[in-house]
């Protein structure tokens, strides 16, 4: 007996992951500050830029932003802290930019997941 797979649900499925995944892996780096932004959102500065977003307004493409909204914000701050406090390099995945103020002033890399190395 046979089992027949189709594939029309397996191209789909890889279609999608490959759109979920868009961004760009933020290599292992020092972590400068980690501090919160009078607007809520938390941001990281690194020791240099570790990533290949372009989207962030000229100057600020070592900082990252972990938005206020997000349902991790706790855990993704704490991470953060976590590396600052023990000198760990921080890395991640970043996608997109937040406009920090609403007005289109400042715009910095956006933190979609974030993670310790030794």
């Amino acid at each position: 007996m046979k089992l027949h797979i189709p594939t029309a649900p397996l191209v789909l499925l890889s279609v999608c992951s490959a759109s979920a995944w868009a961004g760009s892996s933020n290599q292992p780096q020092d972590v400068v500050s980690v501090g919160m932004h009078d607007t809520g959102h938390a941001i990281v500065e690194y020791a240099a830029i570790a990533h290949t977003e372009t989207c962030a307004t000229p100057g600020h493409e070592k900082l990252t932003l972990i938005e206020r909204t997000d349902p991790r914000f706790k855990y993704l701050y704490a991470t953060a802290l976590a590396a600052s406090a023990s000198g760990k390099k921080l890395l991640g995945w970043i996608d997109g930019c937040t406009d920090l103020w609403g007005d289109g002033r400042v715009r910095i890399p956006k933190v979609v997941t974030l993670g310790l190395m030794r």
